[in-house]
């Protein structure tokens, strides 16, 4: 692997460790979420997905930071959260078109999802040969 192509994947891992981190934080405050995205007090069902979500949002975190560690020989990982994000921005676009949430609120969080998923798929694909050019 090249040099290059592992520099890639550690920033995107790293950056992609430091945004799941910070997504925590409107999942397990009411107040931040309300901010961020309108979301009012959620009903019992909303903490439970918002309460499983975190988990899994913490889990993926840890996830990226070993990955970072050794890059090219978890390169895997980069396609892997590719999809997570993609399936973060399908239920993100859902709740913009059931009107739970306005599009201006959410477009800040789709735009950061998309440049990391852009980050992961161009760190991922990196051939040596575009090096050259």
């Amino acid at each position: 692997m090249s040099p290059r192509r592992e520099r890639l994947l550690r920033i995107a891992f790293w950056a992609g460790a430091v945004a799941d981190a910070l997504a925590l934080v409107p999942m397990l405050s009411p107040r931040v979420a309300a901010l961020m995205w309108g979301i009012e007090a959620p009903t019992p069902a909303g903490w439970y997905a918002l309460g499983a979500g975190a988990s899994l949002m913490l889990g993926w975190t840890g996830l990226l930071a070993w990955a970072a560690r050794r890059p090219g020989e978890r390169a895997f990982v980069a396609p892997l959260t590719v999809l997570v994000v993609v399936g973060i921005v399908v239920t993100e676009v859902a709740c913009v078109r059931s009107g739970a949430v306005q599009l201006g609120k959410m477009a800040p969080t789709l735009a950061m999802q998309a440049l990391l998923a852009v980050l992961f798929g161009v760190a991922y694909h990196w051939r040596s040969g575009l090096e050259a050019s």
